[in-house]
């Protein structure tokens, strides 16, 4: 089975161009895709070629939403059926390409297993396949995936009503994660250096935002928490911003390494031991996350309008992916349409 997809043929070179999927067993269902959406940070550190466990070449991508076009027996007694439109992982490569990455929905269609375990990647509970609520547009569901992985750090730091909590970083999972906390009934401070950025973040609710730059950013965290925050979730993944949040953190509070943080990492831990803290290492996002993201979503609940700033056609891979290694703050969101 040919389809186009992108590929990343080698650090920063990106190509548009056929691939081979294998055929559809009873176990698969064939999508055709409409959207999917662009994970920034993992994507650039693959573009970059800077995570080890991922070979060229590859197809990246992890967030894609597409419409069902023939299903398997085994996949039918699963309850898909043609037109329903699914959130999927990755498709099944062909052997030029299997093997090479954990990522795969930048693809014009997918080949999707869908009667293996609801989660795979073992003990890391990753979401494999989800059906899209009704009503849900394909491009408010693309980046669901990114609210599910702010939904795991949250989880796990268990964040209490009422709670004061600091996000640094504002990419795309950080105003997920300003969004999650919210409806948890926590007090958030956002902070980053970028105006645009933060204007989002008023718009989705923050109770207070910080320029990272233009203030002092220990005073304003002293006069919003003056026995310090109770939760503060990094997503920056830069060690001179994680060193200066550690002591923001109150005694007992948690700290959230939302961010990937690329090997070897300096970063200084002292404070920390003088705090007595619980620190969290999220990683991936699982089914029942993916699920309810896609179910508040539909509600209105988490909102992504103002998320994405940018919709590329897949044969505009490589503008899309020099801006995003240049690492740019005019952006945020950024989606692929298949359907042009």
């Amino acid at each position: 089975m040919k389809t186009k997809a992108i590929i990343f043929v080698q650090p920063k070179k990106v190509v548009y161009d056929d691939i081979l999927l294998p055929d559809p067993t009873p176990r698969d269902i064939t999508l055709r895709n409409e959207v999917s959406g662009i994970s920034v940070g993992t994507e650039r550190w693959t573009y970059q070629g800077k995570r080890a466990e991922i070979q060229f070449p590859n197809v990246p991508g992890y967030m894609g939403v597409g419409v069902v076009v023939s299903v398997g027996n085994e996949a039918r007694q699963k309850g898909w059926n043609e037109g329903d439109r699914a959130y999927y992982f990755t498709t099944r490569f062909g052997k030029d390409l299997d093997g090479k990455s954990w990522m795969g929905s930048h693809v014009a269609e997918a080949v999707v297993d869908v009667c293996g375990p609801r989660a795979g990647g073992g003990d890391l509970e990753v979401h494999h396949c989800e059906k899209v609520p009704q009503g849900l547009k394909s491009e408010d569901a693309a980046l669901m995936g990114l609210c599910a992985v702010a939904m795991r750090g949250i989880e796990m730091a268990t964040i209490p009503v009422g709670a004061k909590v600091f996000i640094s970083g504002l990419g795309v999972i950080g105003q997920y994660a300003l969004q999650v906390a919210n409806l948890k009934g926590a007090h958030v401070t956002a902070m980053d250096i970028a105006d645009s950025r933060l204007e989002v973040a008023k718009i989705l609710g923050a109770s207070h935002i910080i320029h990272g730059k233009r203030e002092n950013v220990s005073e304003r965290a002293s006069q919003i928490a003056p026995e310090g925050y109770d939760v503060i979730i990094d997503t920056s993944s830069v060690a001179t911003v994680v060193n200066s949040l550690f002591p923001l953190l109150k005694m007992r509070g948690k700290f959230v390494f939302q961010g990937w943080y690329p090997p070897p990492t300096p970063l200084d831990l002292s404070v920390l031991h003088t705090r007595l803290p619980s620190a969290y290492f999220p990683c991936a996002h699982s089914a029942e996350s993916v699920e309810t993201a896609l179910g508040w979503a539909q509600k209105g609940w988490i909102q992504s309008k103002d998320l994405i700033t940018h919709v590329y056609a897949p044969e505009k891979a490589a503008e899309a992916y020099e801006m995003i290694d240049q690492g740019s703050d005019n952006f945020l969101g950024l989606i692929f349409d298949w359907r042009k």
